[in-house]
């Protein structure tokens, strides 16, 4: 593309990100980017700008070829593919911000992109304002990594930080959190652990060369989340965060699962509160490193959007490294072994997960809860009949690398 002239966007979506992106580009006037056209759904909503901004027809903006790239920035992960995949069979160089579809989706739009010379980014769609993707993609191209992991949900996170910094119940939280537009009005994704699973996903293929289909990733989230699981976590010294973590065995074998955890003070995503999110990349010669920023937000994630843009326009686009490397597609370990505590109206869970180790927390006549090593494999078995049931669990260390310890020390840990 040339560089000397001002070029030409088309934006499909105004919401939150779309129109972030779109003040951004009114404020950094010296920046050689034009949004031309705006195509939106709904003709009857009322927008900040004038009508003749608005299209209502994606193939407008698709047919168009005086843009010289479009962005996508709506909500629906459906509307979206239908979007990106056209875009892509044209040739078109892509930015968006939906993670969903990128999740669901990555292999097909790598072949896409292979076949019709296409180029699509996507740094947007995870963690907001962390240039997370471009780091793994490129400061860790070479280096073997042993572990990613960290919050990558900003609604979540504000809401766990108004549990625990200001004693505030979860729907009290909850309705703050949409108050300030960190979380939708239907919070499913993003409280249940949905929206960090498909992050988790994302990261995974740049991280460790393998595509994961969100169905292979265990999720689970704060949406179950009570006063007696609060009490648990204040009596061991702790908070309780939402932890996305993928992480490869010894034997080279991957981790994948999002999970509430116990946090210490002594641990790195401690600091992580609010609508911020935090990921710990871990080399396998460099250690580990805390990328923290915003995860929610019109600007923060317009900012990446238009990181995105301005690489597309020099002809960036990623190299999959990781990807291309890999001479062997890594396994999942479904027989490694997590400590966690679950607490259940149903104590068939128990047996139904093959719970080990089994230690009383609390026998109420409403609900039982436990400490107990169970493996990933029964966890992604059987994570629909834990959340049919109401229950929560949660991970006794955000370190999911740590197999079970002997029984005399996992007593002293939970109930001192």
């Amino acid at each position: 593309m040339d560089s000397n002239r001002i070029l030409k966007i088309g934006l499909f979506g105004f919401g939150c990100v779309g129109q972030g992106l779109y003040d951004i580009l009114e404020r950094e006037t010296q920046l050689p980017f034009q949004i031309e056209k705006i195509c939106v759904k709904d003709p009857t909503k009322v927008r900040p700008l004038s009508p003749e901004y608005f299209t209502y027809d994606a193939e407008e903006v698709l047919q168009d070829d005086r843009l010289d790239l479009l962005v996508e920035a709506i909500s629906d992960a459906q509307e979206a593919y239908q979007i990106v995949t056209a875009a892509l069979r044209k040739g078109k160089r892509v930015v968006t911000a939906n993670k969903k579809l990128v999740a669901f989706h990555l292999p097909e739009l790598l072949a896409l992109q292979q076949e019709f010379g296409g180029v699509l980014l996507y740094e947007a769609a995870v963690a907001g304002g962390i240039p997370i993707i471009r780091a793994v993609e490129e400061y860790f191209a070479n280096e073997p990594l042993v572990r990613v992991h960290g919050i990558l949900n900003g609604s979540s996170n504000y809401i766990l930080s108004q549990i625990f910094q200001q004693q505030k119940p979860y729907h009290e939280a909850l309705k703050e959190a949409q108050d300030k537009g960190f979380a939708e009005l239907d919070p499913w994704l993003d409280v249940a652990g949905a929206d960090s699973r498909h992050k988790l996903c994302i990261l995974t293929a740049h991280a460790f060369g393998r595509t994961l289909a969100p169905e292979e990733v265990a999720f689970f989230g704060i949406d179950f989340l009570g006063q007696r699981d609060l009490d648990f976590a204040k009596h061991n010294n702790s908070s309780i965060k939402l932890i996305a973590s993928v992480h490869v065995t010894p034997e080279g074998e991957l981790v994948p699962l999002v999970l509430p955890s116990l946090v210490k003070a002594t641990d790195d995503l401690n600091v992580v509160e609010q609508e911020f999110n935090g990921v710990v990349v871990q080399g396998a010669y460099s250690g580990p490193q805390l990328f923290k920023g915003r995860g929610a937000g019109g600007h923060p994630t317009g900012a990446a959007v238009l990181s995105d843009v301005i690489s597309i326009s020099k002809d960036y686009q990623y190299g999959y490294r990781k990807l291309n490397q890999t001479l062997r597609i890594p396994a999942l370990a479904l027989d490694h072994t997590l400590e966690v505590y679950l607490r259940t109206s149903d104590p068939a869970l128990f047996d139904t997960l093959e719970l080990e180790h089994q230690q009383i927390i609390e026998c109420a006549p409403d609900a039982e809860a436990v400490v107990g090593t169970v493996t990933l494999g029964n966890l992604v078995q059987h994570q629909d009949k834990i959340r049919e049931a109401g229950a929560f669990i949660l991970a006794l260390s955000s370190d999911f690398t740590k197999t079970k310890v002997q029984k005399q020390e996992k007593a002293e840990a939970v109930l001192s």
